[in-house]
């Protein structure tokens, strides 16, 4: 295979992009509380654009109050948000990068009263033992509501002039909830079977394509595994099996994370330091009920010390499971996973695990890391703190190591000259 994959050209559906980094999708919390775009999301956006940045994915979108995780969330959820979404887009093709919206429900990984609601609903009542939420079953009125919001979101998206649309099924959300025998214990024609769990998620793309039509790009986040062991989590075989039935459908390319909330955040591998305590200070966490944040914040040095025993940092720590996607399907597969390196990045598409590679903490701390690459010129690099993380959904994605913020801070004022 030739070298410097990395810069050519791909085909996701009949959208050519020309090379294989993809600004994987982050949950921005720089929208209005009503989920309005603002000029600093679209800042955020632009500079990562100008970067050279081939395909952008937004943070999660939502369509309904159930399936909002918290303030200042992206939202598709009614017309009035088309304007600003086209602002949005058309500020990235200035640059001439591309941009796909990402959409997901929630599920029961969400803290109901931080976004002003009583409960949380999931495919069964199952216990969310990281964020302490008992959450109610579905109902099937609320399913066929969701598969309509779905498409309603995919519907605004094109009008917006976004390129293409990512559904959001991995990492514990509703969709990977129904997909996962452990959280989905239904009886009925939502649960028990293969056919049966994957039954929503076929819906919604069924609902999705209905709207766009069969030329606009359609794909999908979908977890590599579960990791849940001694709980009947999904194992690589299974999801492989899930991608394939996908495929069938006509999906158009998709992207390899793993993990759930309940893992112990193995999707988001790092150098984990005051993780705890930042999350119950300043996080989210200070949204739990008391107990549970009292608890988190006294065990917050073992908490720690786990995360770094079990989710600690490797460059593509996916790899091991895109490679057997890439193996098994025709369409495109993206990995995302801690890449930094563009050898890394190089060596993962052309050993053929996978066709593309996503990034996200590494576009923060370098929003022109794309050009730099090409380049040859060495900017801010993230160090995997996972500070920004710490801080998700209550503070604006951002870099929050002072060294690395001020590096590129100042790299972005004289690049502006």
């Amino acid at each position: 295979m030739p070298q410097n994959l990395l810069f050519t050209p791909i085909r996701i559906s009949k959208l050519e992009l020309p090379g294989r980094l993809v600004k994987s999708a982050t949950t921005e919390t720089r929208c209005t509380p009503d989920g309005f775009v603002t000029d600093e999301l679209i800042e955020y956006y632009e500079q990562i654009a100008r970067g050279g940045t081939p395909l952008l994915i937004t943070g999660n979108a939502y369509f309904n109050l159930y399936s909002k995780a918290g303030p200042k969330q992206l939202a598709a959820d009614h017309d009035d948000k088309i304007p600003g979404l086209r602002r949005l887009t058309d500020a990235v093709h200035r640059h001439g990068s591309k941009i796909f919206m990402q959409t997901y429900h929630v599920g029961r990984q969400a803290i109901p009263r931080f976004v002003g609601r009583m409960d949380a609903v999931a495919p069964s009542a199952v216990f969310e033992p990281s964020l302490g939420v008992r959450p109610r079953e579905i109902t099937r009125d609320e399913i066929h509501e969701t598969i309509r919001g779905f498409a309603d979101v995919a519907t605004r998206s094109q009008e917006a002039g976004f390129d293409g649309i990512q559904i959001h099924a991995a990492h514990g959300y509703l969709l990977s909830e129904f997909l996962t025998p452990h959280t989905n214990r239904r009886t009925d024609e939502y649960g028990g079977t293969f056919d049966n769990r994957i039954r929503l998620l076929v819906d919604v793309y069924r609902a999705i394509r209905l709207r766009v039509g069969r030329d606009y790009p359609v794909i999908m986040k979908l977890n590599g595994s579960d990791d849940l062991p001694f709980r009947k989590g999904l194992k690589p075989d299974e999801l492989v099996r899930v991608a394939k039935r996908m495929e069938e459908e006509g999906l158009d390319a998709v992207e390899i994370s793993a993990g759930h909330y309940e893992s112990g955040f193995t999707f988001e591998r790092g150098h984990w330091k005051k993780f705890f305590s930042t999350v119950t200070t300043i996080g989210m966490g200070t949204n739990l009920p008391w107990y549970h944040r009292g608890s988190a914040r006294l065990m917050a040095p073992l908490l720690d010390a786990m995360l770094n025993r079990f989710s600690r940092y490797s460059e593509g720590f996916n790899l091991r499971y895109s490679k057997l996607f890439k193996e098994a399907l025709r369409i495109p597969v993206i990995c995302v996973g801690g890449f930094i390196h563009r050898e890394a990045m190089e060596h993962a598409i052309t050993s053929g695990e996978c066709d593309m590679v996503a990034v996200a903490r590494a576009l923060i701390a370098d929003p022109y890391l794309y050009r730099h690459m090409q380049q040859g010129v060495e900017g801010p690099q993230c160090n995997f703190c996972n500070a920004c993380y710490a801080r998700g959904a209550m503070f604006p994605v951002d870099c929050y190591d002072d060294e690395i913020r001020a590096h590129r801070d100042r790299m972005l004022r004289e690049e502006a000259k």
